[in-house]
Parts: structure tokens; C-alpha cells; sequence
């Protein structure tokens, strides 16, 4: 009876350990409010130039080709109340001007996820989700069919929208010096997400190529 007693204690302890152990690894366990910093906004501001070319090769080929037109952004930033293990959570809203073939103006609101001084590094990763409102149907993100000596033959027209789809990816970089600023190498990215927003195949949206810098205040 008493060995009885032991095995079923012993049970339970193991039992009691493999739980702990299982929400330990839970990612809810890693979902918790963190306290905002006094200078928990900052503002952002950036340039960038047109490419021609989608944003997989961009990202992974760092393969591109430009046009002359240009955007200037300026911007506002600010963290989200949680985080999940290493990912932070932040909201941006900018305003974009159009310069060079274009010249239209642009606005963008969304949510960021970013990874955050990567191995104790100064470098952080982010990506960026939500809406971009254009005041006009961007005339670069719109093509006629025929043949363009920089792409070929343009068998389907490309149909544009002014409201798409938003998304960019980044890579910062904190300054030594000034631990409230970062650089960043931004993908400002409008997207049809293929056929959501605009007719599909051959799909809408446009790539700029944008360098800035981000800074708390």
C-alpha cells in the first residue's frame, strides 16, 4: 500500500512537471504587457526610388531595376502593449509624396512585427502589413499591353488601383552612438495581392527602393 502511495506521488510530480514544462514552451507564456518607454513615439522619414522589378527578386536576389520616379515619406511610429517571445509589435501611419513620373500623393497605415537587436546585434528585421490610399490610380502601376524594350512583350494590361494592399520589409540598424535612432533599408511595397484589390495575372502594385532613418523622441 505504501509503495502504491510513492508511485502514485511520484505520478503526479511528473505529471505536474511535464505541465510547467509544456506552458513554459507555450507561446502564451511569452505573450505579456511590457511597460512603454517615456519616448515611446518616433518618427520616420525616408526617400526612395521606383523599381520596375517584384519584390521576391528584390528581397532575396537583391536584384532590381529603377525608373525616375521618387517618393519622400514622413511618418509616425509607435509600439504595440505586447509582445510574443522575440517578435515586438509596433503601428506606423506616414504620408508619401510622388516625385519625377509621378506626382501624386500617398498614405499608408499598419502593423509591424520585428525582431528586435537580433543576437544582442544592433540589426533588427521587421515586416509590415496593412492599407495604402493613393490620391490618383499611380500611373506606373498601370500597363498597356505591347512590347517595352526594358520587359518584353506585355501580353495582359496592368489594371492599378488607388486603395492596395501595403507591405514592406526592413532591415535597421541602431546608431553607436545614439541608441534612440536607426537606419533602415525599407521596401516600400503597394500590392494587388493577386487579384484582391486589382484584376489578377499579370497582378498590380509597385516596389520603391527606400533608404531613412527612424528616431524615438
Amino acid at each position: 500500500m505504501g509503495s502504491q502511495n510513492r508511485l502514485r506521488n511520484r505520478a503526479k510530480r511528473l505529471v505536474t512537471i511535464l505541465l510547467l514544462f509544456g506552458f513554459s514552451l507555450s507561446p502564451i507564456s511569452h505573450l505579456h504587457s511590457i511597460s512603454l518607454p517615456k519616448e515611446n513615439w518616433s518618427v520616420v522619414l525616408y526617400g526612395g526610388i521606383f523599381s520596375t522589378t517584384d519584390l521576391i527578386p528584390i528581397v532575396f536576389r537583391q536584384k532590381t531595376d529603377y525608373k525616375e520616379s521618387y517618393i519622400g515619406t514622413i511618418g509616425v511610429t509607435r509600439p504595440l502593449e505586447y509582445r510574443i517571445r522575440w517578435f515586438d509589435f509596433l503601428w506606423e501611419a506616414n504620408v508619401t509624396k510622388h516625385f519625377g513620373e509621378m506626382k501624386h500623393w500617398e498614405t499608408n497605415a499598419f502593423y509591424i512585427v520585428k525582431i528586435n537587436r537580433i543576437y544582442d546585434s544592433p540589426i533588427s528585421l521587421s515586416l509590415g502589413e496593412g492599407l495604402s490610399l493613393a490620391s490618383e490610380n499611380p500611373r506606373l502601376e498601370n500597363k498597356a499591353k505591347g512590347y517595352y524594350l526594358e520587359t518584353g512583350l506585355q501580353k495582359d494590361a496592368i489594371e492599378s488601383r488607388a486603395l492596395l494592399n501595403y507591405m514592406m520589409v526592413e532591415v535597421s540598424s541602431y546608431l553607436p552612438f545614439e541608441r534612440k535612432t536607426e537606419i533602415f533599408l525599407r521596401v516600400h511595397h503597394r500590392s494587388g495581392i493577386f487579384g484582391l484589390y486589382c484584376p489578377p495575372d499579370p497582378n498590380c502594385g509597385s516596389n520603391f527602393i527606400s533608404y531613412g532613418f527612424r528616431t524615438a523622441f
